[in-house]
């Protein structure tokens, strides 16, 4: 049977210890040959930032009537969340074939009886929610949750682990769609119990493909955005305790540029050497001459970071082989060091073929930009995290991520916000993003749904003098 979780319990649940300094600002790495090398060890390490009395019922402002009645709610819909999340746990599916997770979904909010589009392909839906008929052409704020995952094998001894061997959700995508579904419930429920103080219009956006930075501009090709003003997202985050919102107004991730090279060279006889053109000779220069030189070029205070993480070359100890590819990422936080970065990469690919001999072709492949938060969307969130989680929820994000994230291409189109939700409690989240023991604490999904329930409502806010007493 799963357990219900009221606010007052969750803000009387064990503390984990104080974090220290392990904070946003310790995992930033200038340099780039040592981010490669260390930023699993260093992320395996992080003890969650803990937000003492985030969740303490008691201690929160006086609670207008529709707050009261959106927690109700939300207490009572938990145990649905934790069963949706766990069948999403247990049923994953790589980037490209999200169908059975669709319509999952789809099947989830035609219950609700909601007009449900699913997209394209059979991948991705967006439902909409108009409370009143006011707002029937009103410009809807879209609450976008991602529904893809990872090629990794779960290793968790739990009986929602992944039964589909080599994919598992390790990015917590079926915490934030189970989130974005909740949401909607929540609104749904205190429309039907005529508590909504006043009209909304929301749309869901389930996306796939957010892992190879695919999905959004998918979704936004099939007028995912169409009537959409502004739109809000989540990411799970292990290093921030249950209840803990984590908020940053302007650069939230940093611009991601994958990049592929091939280095064509003479293979031949491992014994003669001089009768060959060496692509792995060439091959590893690159590597070496690439990170020295992205680290003289860019100045040293703005961040970017270039890992080469896939090197591939021959079959055979003693045959130099013809080919060798390397792939990489590219990370950055501004678009003059991102050109200049690539830039020297492209010149870097020159000289080594000068030097070797080789043939040595870039391409870049999948990016994503930056994601640039909406001030006033970030004060929305803060706003309806003090009034519906608790006054110490919001917590700052000193410094941007070098993670990357797709939900970036909406913010071409409408403004939006996306949030850090805090996932780590006292015996289950602490395990980094994208390993095979990632798991949650799964009180999270109250506070995700509620949050963004809460922000719904509050964005179309009428002004005071016009509210009813």
């Amino acid at each position: 049977m799963i357990k219900k979780t009221t606010f007052r319990q969750l803000a009387s649940s064990r503390r984990l210890a104080k974090p220290g300094l392990a904070d946003e600002a310790s995992l930033t790495i200038s340099s780039p040959m040592a981010f490669g090398r260390s930023i699993v060890r260093r992320l395996a390490s992080v003890r969650p930032i803990d937000c003492p009395n985030r969740l303490n019922k008691p201690n929160l402002p006086t609670a207008e009537p529709w707050i009261r009645s959106l927690r109700d709610v939300a207490e009572r819909l938990e145990a649905d969340w934790i069963a949706v999340r766990r069948h999403l746990h247990r049923h994953p599916e790589l980037s490209g074939d999200e169908r059975a997770t669709t319509q999952y979904l789809a099947a989830a909010t035609e219950r609700l009886d909601l007009p449900t589009r699913v997209i394209g392909e059979g991948r991705g839906l967006t439902v909409d929610f108009v409370s009143s008929a006011e707002l029937a052409e009103a410009n809807r704020i879209a609450l976008r949750g991602d529904i893809d995952a990872l090629p990794i094998e779960d290793h968790k001894a739990v009986d929602y682990r992944s039964t589909c061997p080599g994919v598992m959700h390790a990015c917590g995508h079926d915490v934030h769609a189970t989130i974005v579904l909740g949401a909607i419930q929540i609104l749904t429920t205190m429309h039907a119990e005529d508590s909504l103080p006043w009209p909304i219009a929301t749309r869901a956006i389930f996306q796939p493909a957010e892992e190879i930075a695919e999905g959004a501009q998918y979704m936004i090709q099939h007028h995912a955005l169409r009537g959409v003003g502004a739109i809000l997202a989540l990411h799970v985050d292990p290093t921030r305790t249950v209840g803990c919102i984590g908020l940053r107004a302007g650069l939230l991730t940093a611009a991601c540029d994958i990049f592929h090279v091939e280095i064509v060279g003479k293979g031949g006889h491992g014994a003669r050497p001089h009768q060959c053109v060496d692509p792995i000779d060439a091959c590893t220069s690159w590597v070496q001459t690439a990170y020295r030189r992205v680290g003289r070029v860019i100045d040293p205070i703005k961040t970017v970071v270039m890992s080469v993480g896939r090197i591939e070359a021959g079959h055979s100890a003693n045959v130099i082989p013809d080919v060798a590819h390397l792939s990489g990422s590219l990370r950055s936080l501004d678009k003059s060091s991102r050109q200049t970065a690539l830039d020297t990469l492209h010149s870097v690919g020159r000289s080594i073929a000068d030097q070797t001999g080789c043939e040595v072709k870039l391409r870049l492949g999948m990016s994503a930009p930056a994601v640039n938060n909406d001030g006033g969307l970030i004060r929305l969130l803060s706003d309806s995290a003090v009034q519906a989680i608790g006054p110490a929820a919001p917590d700052p994000i000193a410094h941007p991520s070098m993670g990357s994230e797709d939900f970036s291409y909406y913010l071409d189109h409408v403004p939006g916000a996306m949030f850090r939700l805090g996932v780590a409690g006292p015996q289950v989240g602490h395990e980094p993003l994208h390993t095979p023991a990632f798991d949650v604490d799964e009180r999270c999904l109250q506070v995700g749904a509620t949050l963004l329930a809460a922000a719904v409502i509050k964005h179309f806010a009428p002004p005071p003098s016009q509210r009813a007493s």
